[in-house]
């Protein structure tokens, strides 16, 4: 699916580092995708793994100054693209859309992409980590991420509960 995503990378001009973290959210998401128990909901595994690739295109240098929050431009963008089923993930993915019953993932393929966002940055990472790290870099945000922490476990609770491996193997389960 990466191959797809690579166009996408170099259309968009992606600087190193948000290719790298687009990578890793793919990543997780391929592998906790490929995880899902038998009698798990059935998704949309291609659009939950293009939109994990895809989920930050709204952040590209291209799109520098748009005023809109990069989540749902990155929603605005992928429409644009075509990319229908991919719009709602990218545009509920970011740590702080639990706090907005408009944007708070619904889906399991919304919580699919948000949890391989809330774990992968530069490599994966705990969600804390991931959490304050990104509170460090958006001091602005700081407030409504760390009350976003609770609400984005619970979501990674009832993620792992579908998948046949724990948060704690994440990492080794990721390529």
């Amino acid at each position: 699916m990466s191959t797809k995503a690579d166009g996408f990378f170099k259309r968009y001009r992606y600087p190193d580092w948000l290719e790298t973290h687009s990578r890793v959210v793919g990543a997780i998401a391929e592998a906790l995708v490929a995880a899902r128990r038998g009698g798990a909901s059935k998704i949309d595994r291609d659009a939950v793994i293009l939109a994990a690739y895809l989920h930050d295109i709204g952040r590209s240098p291209l799109l520098a100054g748009d005023p809109h929050d990069h989540n749902l431009l990155s929603g605005l963008v992928l429409a644009g693209e075509g990319l229908d089923p991919c719009v709602e993930l990218a545009r509920r993915h970011a740590i702080y859309t639990v706090l907005d019953p408009e944007l708070t993932p619904r889906t399991a393929e919304d919580k699919l992409v948000y949890v391989a966002d809330r774990r992968g940055g530069q490599k994966v990472e705990s969600l804390e980590e991931r959490a304050r790290d990104t509170a460090r870099r958006n001091p602005r945000y700081a407030d409504e991420i760390e009350r976003a922490i609770p609400l984005a476990k619970a979501i990674e609770r009832e993620v792992f509960a579908d998948v046949s491996f724990g948060p704690d193997e994440l990492a080794g389960k990721v390529r």
